[in-house]
């Protein structure tokens, strides 16, 4: 008998159920009340720190495969939420189990789905789980209307041109907590108002990010500007003053307008709530139907009219520039791999239509855009003549899978190594470490056996040859180990991925003279994280190594 034990919580704390307190907990259910449960093998799954709103998690879909593989006759969990709070999600696991024969124990709520009234149970609670989840939703967006409509500012990124300033002590669930408001740094909204000014007389972000790069003129956090950069403040609507064209702009969005039409009078600018919303920890944008709009307390420098036209003419300007990192290039295998030593990706230029190679492509080099952009002050790695780059990288990667490459090797060993130490990182210069001294006790090994020779030439000539091959080895493999640096770099991953990529590197070998430009560079992708140009030699970073 195989019984599998899952816990989850979404974020660690000493108190209540933890995941430690779940599993003891099952276990001790598990010893008093499934008959056999002394003989039977128990498999724990952990998920810290994930919410249950979906199943993408970890040790929940690795527990999945392993019962969809038949290898499981119980699944127990402290409560059904622990499982997921979608109707959905618990409906389809449900089915799986009972299709699977596999009998599912809540013991919290005491679920037992080999009875119709356990199985009903089940999804009764299912459906309370999510109505809970919903509320706990609508809530939290209740309370940030509230807010909004105070026109408080909640904290984070505090925009370019503004400072958070403190006022009066607020209650909020009977806590006492400082109320926030946005006041004007003046000498930082003096970009900002050159931003907005420049885009509405030439609407281009690569012009006042080149104005910016060749004055050395910084953001907040003192990196440089990019056109991302720019565009985040273009559509901020911190910036925008509140008046009736900003309030029709808004509504006629779709978006929440928490003010009166007649608030809209041109005092103050607008704060925007939920425009992004966090998803693992990386910002992704809300549809304009989720944005809460109200007045803030803080004054706008841009008119409704202005900051309208602006979002038109980018969304214009955005939807004309969406192939823009798809690759044109007709020839070009690096497209979206190829990087300058300066850290900003290298794009395809073509020569005039009558130049081209002996097999009749068109001719074209690979240039930094920043080096361009900057007039050559910030970046002068030089142009890379593009034919033959594509060309010896995809020799290079050819290469790979020949059984005597040192990439193959590595890869291989990585393996190895994992199967013995169960590590999900190995370094690459260790890797060759070990080769290296492998072969030193291989050279100390024959020149014992040497001492012992006995004085046959013909014997000493050969035991000579062989250790002079293992030296030279040895200095190869070291000249690469200091290529790499110190460190080298790590392979990552598991055995299954890596296993993957050597899949990847056969089939690249046998299906290579018959591919088309769009399937190497499709290829290229699975195979490769980035190549990096520094003007004299291109340096390759395989997928899954760093």
């Amino acid at each position: 008998m195989v019984i599998f034990i899952y816990s989850r919580k979404s974020k660690w704390t000493g108190r209540g159920e933890s995941v430690e307190n779940q599993l003891a907990m099952c276990r001790e259910y598990i010893q008093y009340n499934i008959e056999g449960s002394c003989d039977a093998e128990i498999i724990e799954y952990e998920d810290e720190g994930y919410s249950g709103k979906n199943t993408n998690r970890p040790q929940f879909q690795k527990m999945m495969a392993e019962i969809k593989k038949g290898g499981c006759n119980y699944l127990v969990c402290y409560k059904l939420d622990r499982l997921g709070r979608n109707i959905a999600d618990l409906a389809n696991l449900i089915e799986t189990l009972n299709r699977l024969n596999v009998s599912f124990i809540s013991i919290k709520e005491r679920f037992d789905t080999s009875t119709p009234i356990g199985k009903a149970m089940i999804y009764f609670a299912g459906v309370l789980a999510q109505m809970e989840r919903e509320q706990i939703a609508e809530r939290v967006r209740d309370n940030m209307i509230m807010l909004a409509r105070k026109g408080r500012w909640l904290g984070g990124n505090t925009p370019l041109g503004f400072e958070a300033k403190a006022e009066e002590k607020v209650s909020i669930n009977g806590k006492s907590k400082k109320s926030f408001r946005l006041a004007v740094n003046e000498e930082e909204m003096q970009t900002v108002r050159f931003i907005f000014k420049e885009y509405l007389e030439k609407q281009s972000l690569i012009g006042i990010v080149k104005y910016f790069l060749s004055h050395d003129i910084r953001t907040k956090r003192g990196n440089e500007y990019t056109t991302t950069t720019v565009k985040d403040i273009l559509t901020n609507p911190v910036y925008c003053i509140a008046d009736q064209e900003a309030y029709e702009y808004f509504w006629n969005l779709g978006c929440q307008v928490c003010m009166d039409e007649e608030e809209a009078d041109g005092k103050y600018g607008l704060i925007s709530y939920a425009k992004t919303s966090s998803s693992q920890y990386k910002s992704k944008d809300n549809a304009p139907e989720k944005w809460i709009i109200a007045k803030g307390k803080h004054k706008g420098i841009v008119s409704g009219k202005d900051f309208s036209k602006i979002q038109r003419v980018l969304a214009r300007n955005s939807a004309k520039g969406d192939t823009w990192h798809k690759t044109q290039n007709p020839v070009s295998l690096l497209s979206g791999l190829l990087y300058c030593s300066c850290g900003h990706m290298m794009r395809p230029k073509n020569y005039s239509a009558k130049q081209v190679t002996e097999k009749g492509e068109r001719r074209f080099s690979y240039l930094c855009p920043y080096k361009d952009m900057t007039h050559g002050e910030k970046c002068s790695v030089v142009n890379v003549q593009g034919n033959l780059l594509d060309e010896l990288v995809c020799r290079e990667v050819l290469r790979y899978n020949e059984e005597n490459s040192n990439i193959n090797q590595i890869l291989k060993k990585a393996i190895d190594a994992m199967k013995i130490t169960g590590e999900k990182k190995v370094t690459s210069a260790d890797l060759l470490g070990q080769e290296i001294q492998k072969k030193r006790k291989e050279v100390r090994n024959l020149i014992s056996v040497l001492a012992k020779s006995g004085g046959n030439e013909g014997f000493i000539s050969q035991i000579e040859k062989e250790i002079m091959k293992l030296n030279d080895e040895c200095a190869a493999l070291e000249k690469e180990r200091s290529e790499m640096g110190q460190e080298g770099w790590e392979i990552q991953g598991n055995k299954q991925q890596i296993e993957f990529l050597l899949e990847q590197f056969a089939t690249f070998q046998k299906t290579f003279d018959t591919m088309n430009v769009v399937q190497k560079r499709e290829y290229l992708r699975m195979i490769l994280d980035k190549v990096v140009w520094d003007g004299e030699q291109a340096h390759i970073f395989i997928c899954g190594s760093h």
